[in-house]
């Protein structure tokens, strides 16, 4: 086989898109309400504000919190913004003589961002993290029941962060499998189960308290592979909704300094991927793409069963294998090919 593939390497140089949940430029679920002398003025005012916000709540996503203590995105003009934009959609329309309402979402040009916060000096950061899953926590109720905190991470709007989570349904578990006291306890063992079970390496743990006009939120970020669990800290809001999206910028800001750290330690290594079939190809393709520790790939040589790649990791070969390996894959030194990669059981 490694003969084999040493012989049939062929071509293909190019950049893989490491695209992981969904895409960072586009902000979604950005409610306008307007009002004009007509409905054409109260529905062009009623975007523009709404193409402003999207633009705010983008700028932050994309930038570190020290980059951002001497800018005011909260001064940012129609004007500025507009040149920004790749595509608009409304939903949810509602209008009158005088009133407009509904529900935009935007897309941003990443040329034109990237360009405008060049300008600024400040650096984008668009990587996502790997997805998480969400477990809301909410005093007085199950895990496995309907309620407002488990009902406002609902929203898809969440794939689109630096750091997208996927939530559980009240109908996929019950407390046999993780009930609130373990989750809110941390109990790792619980977690861990949990995690298998959706098959999501982390796990992110979010105790909503909810006080008199505000809710408070817990946040504790687990690595179920590893058993590391850190707290990420406390955020709240002035509903259950503007409560998940702090925590979401908690968690984005957390991300961005971590892959800022990461990249100044980043260490880049050839790889030889092996594979038996297109299936296990695209296979192994999704979990590259989906690592938290690599950070770049690029596809240097292609053949029938195996691709020579170029990785950009975060400098710790320790915990790049400990991630691949829950993952399913194996990654282990060969005395002809170096470091390589493959599939679980199929070498």
């Amino acid at each position: 086989m490694i003969k084999r593939f040493l012989v049939g390497l062929l071509f293909l140089l190019t950049n893989l898109n490491l695209a992981i949940a969904g895409d960072p430029f586009v902000v979604s679920g950005i409610q306008v309400d307007a009002t004009g002398s007509n409905a054409i003025e109260a529905q062009n005012l009623a975007v523009s504000e709404g193409q402003v916000r999207a633009a705010q709540i983008l700028l932050e996503r994309l930038t570190l919190p020290s980059q951002r203590a001497g800018q005011n995105f909260n001064a940012i003009t129609p004007d500025v913004v507009l040149p920004m934009i790749r595509s608009l959609e409304i939903s949810n329309e509602k209008r009158s003589t005088q009133r407009y309402l509904g529900e935009v979402t935007v897309g941003f040009s990443q040329s034109e961002v990237q360009s405008y916060l060049a300008e600024l000096g400040m650096t984008m950061m668009s990587s996502q993290s790997e997805e998480r899953l969400v477990i809301p926590v909410v005093s007085g109720a199950s895990l496995w029941s309907s309620n407002e905190w488990n009902s406002v991470w609902q929203s898809p709007a969440f794939s689109n962060s630096l750091t997208p989570v996927k939530i559980l349904a009240a109908d996929q578990g019950n407390d046999s499998l993780l009930s609130a006291s373990q989750a809110r306890a941390g109990d790792m063992t619980a977690l861990k189960r949990v995690g298998s079970y959706f098959n999501s390496r982390r796990v992110l743990v979010a105790i909503a308290e909810p006080g008199i006009g505000d809710v408070n939120v817990r946040i504790i970020d687990v690595e179920t592979d590893t058993g590391n669990k850190r707290e990420i800290g406390t955020v709240s809001g002035a509903s259950y909704a503007e409560a998940a999206w702090a925590t979401i910028s908690r968690l984005e800001d957390d991300w961005k300094v971590s892959s800022a750290t990461l990249a100044s330690n980043a260490v880049t290594t050839p790889v030889s991927v092996l594979y038996r079939s297109h299936d296990d190809w695209i296979w192994l393709q999704g979990v590259i793409n989906n690592s938290a520790q690599i950070q770049g790939a690029r596809l240097d040589a292609l053949s029938k069963d195996g691709a020579l790649m170029s990785i950009t990791y975060g400098g710790d070969m320790e915990r790049l294998r400990n991630e691949l390996s829950y993952k399913g894959v194996e990654l282990r030194q060969d005395a002809e090919l170096g470091t390589v990669l493959y599939r679980k059981g199929r070498y």
